[in-house]
């Protein structure tokens, strides 16, 4: 990942890493610092809250399969997790906010910068320019918010139609713009349909911004932080001025190593990569903790036993080819590509056991009687599948006590005596296809 110029950049700079780990260091740590190793260390909906604190963004997808993706980071960390205890904390307690072009829920903490970024660098300029033509529209809807409160884009069904997939109609887009801009936040979620009011109503006055190259430092600290470590390959997550203008991968380098120079970051030599990767100053003790072979006091389990975690497909530990770079492992989310040109599946989670990606697997809930269906599954070169047994049923056990189903299919997962003997550990809730009809 990154540009020649990024190479250049980094390859002319003397970095002296601090320390040299492995790459199984790098995978607990980075999968430590989002919750993932060695297991789950929340529960309720005070473990959502504090999952989220650590995750600093999960992405948010409407595509629900067995849960949608934000459902599923969360439930990968949280035991106990529900729906509920998220909109609790989104829509009543206004721990978190839902914000962005790809939009992520992000802990309250991150407003201020948000902001900030926002009223120093400005919006992509196909936004600006559109504000700007639609003057009017835009200052409409905001006294209508300030006079009548939540609003959502359904309010507007009559108003000037359009063609965009933010919104139908102009005054939809102009609600999109204002949440873009910060003026508004959402409120609550009718289903998928986000209403929305005044961010100074909901979350109170976030502050003056800071000045606009503080903000572009303190937005990379916060990506790299979200990242846990990188190297070369995390330059392309930084943000710019440019963003939205034309990005430029040589001043993202350029303030990677601003911020190295300043003692803010601190290089980490990782065995077999050639470039240095860098952490935060504030998370390097816990990365010197995981690299002697201890576990963070913070990190401890909730329970020894190990279970198959079943990955969100836009989770930052595999999405965007991290799962390469991280586990060496390719995943591929296909949902989006024709049926054709699929090389696994249409809806394909990875499967996640200790520190290792050891394969991914296919799951639907059947229609009529919202049975989860384990469609097929397949496994890393060199696996144990023994080892996997149990842990998977306790995986498997979780995911359907979530999503409220009494039964789950097992189909192509696997040799028959894996199949069977996953099916045996199951018990009375498990079935195979010759069982009944699929």
């Amino acid at each position: 990942m990154g540009s020649p110029r990024d190479a250049m950049l980094l390859s002319r700079t003397p970095v002296r890493p601090r320390m040299r780990i492995s790459r199984t260091t790098e995978r607990r740590f980075v999968l430590g610092l989002q919750g993932l190793w060695p297991g789950r260390r929340w529960k309720g909906r005070g473990g959502v809250r504090q999952a989220l604190a650590a995750c600093r963004g999960i992405q948010v997808d409407p595509l629900d399969v067995v849960g949608q993706n934000a459902d599923l980071v969360l439930a990968s960390r949280v035991a106990g997790y529900r729906r509920e205890q998220l909109d609790v904390l989104l829509y009543r307690e206004r721990v978190a906010f839902e914000w962005g072009g790809g939009v992520a829920i992000h802990p309250r903490d991150r407003l201020p910068l948000f902001a900030s970024w926002v009223r120093t660098q400005g919006l992509p300029a196909r936004w600006e320019r559109w504000e700007r033509q639609h003057a009017a529209i835009v200052e409409r809807v905001r006294r209508d918010i300030e006079a009548r409160g939540p609003l959502g884009a359904r309010d507007y069904d009559d108003g000037a139609r359009t063609k965009n997939y933010r919104g139908g109609t102009l005054e939809a887009l102009a609600l999109y713009l204002l949440w873009r801009r910060l003026e508004v936040l959402v409120h609550h979620r009718d289903g998928v349909e986000k209403q929305y009011d005044r961010t100074d109503r909901l979350f109170g006055e976030v502050g003056a911004p800071f000045d606009p190259a503080e903000t572009l430092d303190r937005s990379a600290l916060e990506t790299l932080g979200w990242l846990g470590l990188s190297g070369r390959y995390g330059v392309s997550y930084l943000r710019t001025q440019e963003d939205g203008r034309g990005r430029s991968s040589l001043r993202k380098s350029e303030i990677r190593e601003r911020l190295l120079e300043r003692g803010a970051l601190v290089p980490v030599e990782v065995e077999g990569e050639r470039f240095p990767s860098v952490v935060r100053r504030e998370d390097l003790p816990l990365l010197e903790t995981v690299a002697a072979g201890e576990l963070p006091r913070s990190w401890r389990p909730l329970s020894p036993e190990p279970e198959a975690v079943l990955l969100a497909p836009l989770d930052v530990v595999v999405a965007r080819d991290r799962a390469r770079s991280l586990f060496d492992f390719e995943y591929l989310f296909e949902v989006y590509k024709p049926a054709s040109e699929r090389r696994w599946g249409y809806y394909v989670l990875p499967i996640l056991l200790g520190d290792r990606l050891v394969g991914r697997f296919e799951p639907r809930l059947r229609s009529g009687d919202g049975a989860l269906i384990v469609e097929r599954a397949w496994w890393e070169a060199g696996v144990p599948l023994a080892t996997v047994v149990d842990p998977l049923a306790r995986g498997l056990r979780r995911l359907a006590d979530r999503l409220g189903t009494p039964e789950i299919r097992l189909g192509r997962i696997g040799p028959t005596n894996f199949r069977d003997r996953l099916r045996d550990r199951l018990g009375s809730r498990a079935t195979l296809p010759s069982d009944g009809p699929g």
